[in-house]
């Protein structure tokens, strides 16, 4: 699965890995944001379909991320 890469990629390292959050993580949070803004309370069962969507979303911003960068050469 594509994660987009590092939202923030800084010079440090620990082997291969780099630190901090996947881009996908983050366009996910942005996108939880949205969803909560109104105010609705959610149950377990609720909680679980939020974070499907948020993710759903995030992986929906990749994809247009993808495209858009072929699109313009990049």
């Amino acid at each position: 699965m594509n994660d987009g890469g590092p939202a923030f990629p800084y010079p440090q390292t620990i082997g291969k890995t780099i630190l901090g959050m996947s881009l996908r993580d983050w366009f996910a949070g942005q996108a939880l944001q949205v969803i909560h803004s109104d105010g609705g309370r959610y149950g377990p069962e609720g909680m679980e379909q939020v974070a499907k969507y948020a993710y759903a979303m995030a992986d929906a911003m990749l994809k247009k991320r993808e495209t858009t960068k072929r699109e313009a050469g990049t």
